[in-house]
């Protein structure tokens, strides 16, 4: 079974929990570990290697929000062993595709095109692109 977890600074993973369960519903199931509520790294690390301890033969997937920053460097440690796959750059799109990933697919594989698909989400919009945008698809945006 594939299990996905979520580590941010902050409240983001749980924030970020609150979105997909309210998008995909009840039956998205994701663990959310963030600093404000379990105040340092190591015991999101501590937490998190509570869960693994208890499905030993799961496949784990954790998205961290910041590649380098204090929760993902904590967890990297978890990288050694073969069931773990760790995500930076944790956002919405990349949460809502993995969740509905089947977990019959090559994780890696997977990942490396659902990243490919978050990175063509990230735009930016202003009046000058927008009315660009119109002149050449007309009412696609809309």
């Amino acid at each position: 079974m594939r299990r996905m977890m979520l580590a941010s600074h902050g409240s983001l993973a749980e924030g970020m929990k609150s979105a997909a369960v309210m998008i995909l519903g009840e039956s998205c199931e994701m663990l959310a570990f963030g600093l404000d509520t379990f105040i340092t790294p190591e015991r999101i690390c501590q937490e998190i290697k509570k869960v693994m301890e208890q499905s030993v033969e799961d496949e784990y997937l954790i998205l961290c929000d910041l590649k380098g920053g204090s929760v993902h460097n904590c967890l990297m440690e978890l990288c050694t062993l073969p069931n773990v796959c760790i995500v930076t750059g944790m956002n919405l799109s990349v949460v809502l595709e993995l969740s509905v990933s089947p977990p019959t697919v090559d994780l890696n594989e997977e990942i490396k095109e659902i990243l490919e698909i978050s990175r063509d989400n990230i735009q930016c919009f202003n009046k000058k692109t927008v009315e660009n945008f119109k002149e050449e698809e007309e009412d696609s945006l809309w």
